[in-house]
């Protein structure tokens, strides 16, 4: 699996879905957590730092379209993405956050900003994994 054409450098090289009930529906599939990101595009450098670091990386990416259920929250917007984050109480026009979420959308383990570094990212992911009584690769 690779990104979409022209995706924008925020959303690094995942191939991400856009609509979490979709996601939770695939979840409930798979036995696999939800890795959901909520992220400003057009965003500020912190953001396209995030997209073009951890959201980058291929071992990251790898294991982000493996091990979990990808979703992209724009928390910049109206519409589904406002429903969505607000359901979910994250800010709007805010740096990346990450959350972890179960198929009936609780969080696997406890929501937590300013994680921007891979070895942050990766730490929260094992530790997700781990929560969830799924396999570390």
């Amino acid at each position: 699996m690779s990104a979409q054409p022209n995706q924008p450098v925020e959303m690094g090289q995942v191939r991400w879905g856009r609509d979490l009930d979709a996601a939770k529906d695939e979840a409930r599939r798979t036995g696999r957590p939800l890795f959901v990101l909520f992220q400003e595009i057009p965003g500020c450098s912190t953001c396209q730092n995030f997209g073009r670091g951890p959201l980058s990386h291929p071992l990251v990416v790898e294991a982000i379209e493996t091990e979990f259920v990808p979703v992209l929250v724009y928390n910049n917007r109206d519409g589904e993405d406002g429903r969505v984050r607000q359901s979910l109480a994250e800010p709007a026009w805010n740096n990346p956050v990450i959350r972890f979420l179960d198929v009936d959308g609780r969080d696997v383990i406890p929501r937590r900003d300013g994680v921007w570094s891979t070895e942050g990212v990766v730490t929260r992911m094992v530790n997700a994994l781990a929560a969830a009584d799924r396999a570390v690769p």
